[in-house]
C-alpha cells in the first residue's frame, strides 16, 4: 500500500465523494488517511495511470515520499527517492504547501538536491496543470506537494489541454445548453457506472455525459426531446468513436423524458444527466417568479424519477443536477427534492453538494440518489 496526495480542484467537497464513488465501483481498497478543503491524502494500493483521467475534480496527483515532521528524516526520504528524473542540466521544479509547517525544509532540500547532481533549476510557484502538461512534468520538471507532514511527487496531472481539445474538436457544442467535460466525469464517476454497464441520460443535448461515459466503456442510451439535440449528439458520438476508437455502443431517442420507460425497456445501471433547468435567467427574478420556475420544473422532476424507476437495477444511481435560483430578495429557492426523492423510493446516497460559486443565478446542486 502505498499514500498519494489527491489535489481537488474548485469543489473540492464534490471532489471528495467522487473519489470514494470510484474507487467503491471498482472495488478497490482504499483508506482516507487525512483531508482539507484543498487536498485529500488516500492509501491505495496501486495507483492506476489512467485514475487521473478519469477523475473530474481531481487537478493532480502526487506519490508520498516522505511522512514525517523530522528535518533529517524527510531529507533521509527524499534523498532515497530519484526526484529528477530528467536529461537537461536545466529544469524547473515547483513547489506547493498545504497547511504544512515543513515547506522551508523541503525548499531547501531541493535547492541543495539540484546543486549536487549540477542541474540549474529555477524555483517557481504552484504548478499549475496547463503549465506542467506543457513542460512534461514527468520527464523534465518536477512538481512537488506538501500536506502537513507529507511529501509527495507528481505523477499524474488533469489534462486540460487534451480536454478542451476533445471539447472543441467535435463537430457541435451550443455552450448555452452543455455542461462541462469535467462535470460530465464527475456526475458518470457518482453514478458508480462500470465498463460494460448501460447509462441513461434522457436530457442528452449535445452528448457530453454521453460522450464522457463511452470513452470509460461504458455503454449509453441517450434521450432528448429536441430533434436537433439528437441529430448534434449522433454526429459527436460518431466522431467520437472514430477519433478514440471506441467500440461502446449508443442508443437515442427523440422523445420526451415522460415517455422514458415506453421505450427504455432494458434494465439500465445508472441515470445521469443534467435536466432542463428553466428558461436563461437574463435578470435575477423575484421570489415569486423563482417560486413559480421551480413549481413548473417540480413536475418534470417528479416524472423523470417515475419513469426511470421500473428501468433501473436496484441498487444503482440517479447522478443529477437540481436547480437552486437566486433572487432579488438575495434569497435562493429550490425544489425539497429529497422528499420527492423519498416518494419515489430513492435513498439519498450523499447529501446534495453545491456545484459552482453560490454567487451563480442559477446555482446547481449535484444529488446522488439510490433506488431502493
Amino acid at each position: 500500500m502505498k499514500n498519494y496526495l489527491f489535489v481537488l480542484g474548485r469543489d473540492p467537497e464534490l471532489s471528495k465523494i467522487e473519489i470514494e464513488s470510484y474507487f467503491e465501483a471498482k472495488n478497490e481498497e482504499y483508506t482516507i488517511l487525512d483531508s482539507n478543503d484543498s487536498i485529500i491524502s488516500i492509501k491505495l494500493k496501486d495507483l492506476k495511470p489512467e485514475v487521473i483521467h478519469e477523475l473530474g475534480g481531481t487537478v493532480k496527483i502526487a506519490e508520498v515520499i516522505s511522512a514525517t515532521l523530522r528535518p533529517d528524516e524527510i531529507e533521509q526520504n527524499l534523498e532515497k527517492y530519484d526526484i529528477y528524473k530528467g536529461t537537461s542540466n536545466k529544469t524547473e521544479y515547483y513547489v506547493t504547501g498545504y497547511n504544512t509547517g515543513i515547506l522551508e525544509i523541503v525548499e531547501d532540500y531541493l535547492k541543495d538536491y539540484f546543486k549536487r547532481i549540477k542541474v540549474k533549476a529555477t524555483h517557481r510557484h504552484e504548478g499549475e496543470p496547463t503549465k506542467l502538461i506543457k513542460k512534461e512534468y514527468k520527464e523534465k520538471i518536477v512538481d512537488v506537494v506538501v500536506f502537513k507532514n507529507q511529501v509527495g511527487v507528481t505523477v499524474g496531472v488533469t489534462d486540460v489541454i487534451e480536454q478542451k481539445e476533445r471539447d472543441l474538436g467535435r463537430p457541435n457544442v451550443d455552450y448555452m445548453k452543455v455542461i462541462s467535460i469535467r462535470l460530465a466525469k464527475i456526475l458518470v464517476n457518482l453514478s458508480k457506472a462500470k465498463p460494460g454497464n448501460t447509462i441513461l441520460d434522457p436530457f442528452c443535448g449535445s452528448g457530453t455525459i454521453l460522450q464522457e461515459s463511452m470513452l470509460r466503456g461504458i455503454n449509453v442510451i441517450g434521450m432528448d426531446i429536441d430533434k436537433g439535440a439528437i441529430k448534434q449528439t449522433t454526429e459527436n458520438l460518431e466522431w467520437l468513436k472514430t477519433k478514440y476508437g471506441i467500440k461502446t455502443s449508443y442508443v437515442l431517442y427523440n422523445k420526451n423524458s415522460r415517455d422514458t420507460s415506453k421505450f427504455v425497456k432494458t434494465m439500465i445501471n445508472g441515470v445521469v444527466t443534467e435536466p432542463y433547468m428553466g428558461p436563461y435567467i437574463r435578470k435575477l427574478p423575484n421570489i415569486m417568479q423563482a417560486r413559480e420556475t421551480i413549481e413548473e420544473l417540480r413536475e418534470i422532476y417528479s416524472n423523470l424519477l417515475n419513469e426511470v424507476y421500473s428501468i433501473l437495477k436496484p441498487g444503482s444511481r440517479i447522478a443529477i443536477v437540481v436547480p437552486r435560483l437566486k433572487t432579488l430578495e438575495g434569497k435562493s429557492v429550490a425544489m425539497d427534492f429529497e422528499n420527492m426523492a423519498k416518494e419515489h423510493k430513492y435513498s439519498l446516497a450523499y447529501r446534495p453538494v453545491l456545484y459552482g460559486s453560490n454567487k451563480n443565478k442559477l446555482g446547481r446542486e449535484i444529488y446522488v440518489l439510490e433506488r431502493n
